[in-house]
């Protein structure tokens, strides 16, 4: 069940959520809605409401496919105006159509997001310039440097907004947009200071041309076919142990993977994310090598990697880092033939997973 399908008050979708169905797009896992009515109604009216203690938002309903967060408004007349134009387009779920209270709806396909000229807008704040980030990475808009410009913060980030951000920035359409405005506004260096790390550290030129570690993990998002939040994730942090890997004769970032996954487990439960999903991103993160290895490697060294149900989900982020590189594909497309002749093997009861005949493993 849809979680909108819980409500029977009056509700409006708003902000990203309200544009996801304007432009027609799958709505994000986080839903954002108004909702005319107090608390008790709301209680009264829909099932597994909690209480996230959140300053923007009263109340949310979390269910197996993503979370809706809502706002108890007297009526949406009363709701003030949002700095950035696009944010007050509203959309009437029961009604199934738009609301565009204050003429905003020309500025809806502008590739630019700026605050509008209008007298009456609202100071912008440091919650502005988040959901001028999430808009730029769920619907591509463009934001103006001055926008952005490195401010100092002052917001109170709470596990729970921080982890809504994450998931509406990393699953959008284009997140380097939104996670590349979050670094230069100094966001990033204030509240994540780890992966900010990423941005100071270069890589080699001969194998990234993007030029430091951050820049190389936002390069991979745009080789995804699907933007789930594990594999997103599990991308933009799949290097974030560079930073404070030991530099050696042999290897530039030794242990990186290791390190880089106890940092990402670390870094997402301090956001709130479940168990089970930190372990999948470790899991990800600490054998992001592995794949350009599979082929080299025998069998008995790697099968115990290849059987887990996420090894689909690495070969796809070892694609994606290999795409953002110099490097061709070639060594992706080895890493699927072994798997697959794997997969193979561990399925016919008369050969070992290396792919010898049994009968004649006993003769010998």
């Amino acid at each position: 069940m849809n979680s909108l399908d819980h409500i029977t008050l009056p509700h409006y979708l708003i902000g990203s959520s309200a544009l996801d169905r304007y432009f027609r797009r799958t709505p994000g896992r986080n839903q954002y809605a108004l909702v005319v009515g107090d608390l008790v109604e709301l209680a009264r009216g829909a099932s597994a409401v909690t209480y996230p203690g959140l300053d923007d938002w009263d109340a949310a309903i979390h269910t197996g496919s993503g979370s809706l967060y809502l706002r108890c408004v007297d009526s949406i007349e009363t709701v003030p105006w949002h700095p950035l134009p696009v944010m007050n387009f509203l959309y009437n779920a029961h009604e199934r159509s738009f609301v565009d209270r204050f003429g905003v709806y020309r500025k809806l396909r502008d590739s630019a997001l700026a605050p509008s000229d209008l007298p009456e807008r609202a100071e912008v704040t440091d919650s502005t310039i988040l959901d001028a980030a999430v808009l730029a990475a769920r619907h591509g808009y463009h934001v103006p440097r001055s926008l952005h410009a490195e401010r100092s913060w002052r917001l109170q980030l709470t596990a729970e907004h921080a982890r809504m951000l994450w998931i509406d920035i990393v699953t959008g359409a284009a997140p380097w947009l939104g996670l590349q405005l979050l670094m230069e506004s100094g966001f990033i260096e204030h509240y994540w200071p780890k992966l900010a790390q990423m941005n100071a550290t270069p890589h080699a030129k001969e194998y990234h041309p993007e030029g430091n570690v951050w820049q190389h993990s936002l390069e991979t998002l745009r080789y995804r076919k699907a933007y789930g939040a594990l594999l997103s994730s599990a991308l933009l942090l799949h290097d974030c142990g560079k930073p404070f890997a030991e530099r050696t004769a042999q290897r530039a970032f030794d242990s990186h993977a290791e390190i880089g996954a106890a940092i990402a487990r670390d870094f997402l439960a301090g956001l709130g994310f479940p168990r089970e999903f930190t372990e999948d991103v470790w899991f990800l993160i600490r054998h992001h090598m592995l794949p350009g290895l599979v082929s080299q490697l025998p069998v008995f060294r790697t099968q115990h990697v290849m059987r887990s149900r996420l090894f689909p989900l690495l070969l796809e982020l070892y694609r994606c880092d290999l795409s953002s590189t110099y490097r061709g594909p070639d060594g992706y497309y080895r890493a699927c033939r072994t798997y697959r002749a794997f997969l193979k093997n561990t399925e016919n009861p008369f050969r070992t997973p290396e792919g010898r005949k049994l009968v004649q493993l006993y003769v010998e």
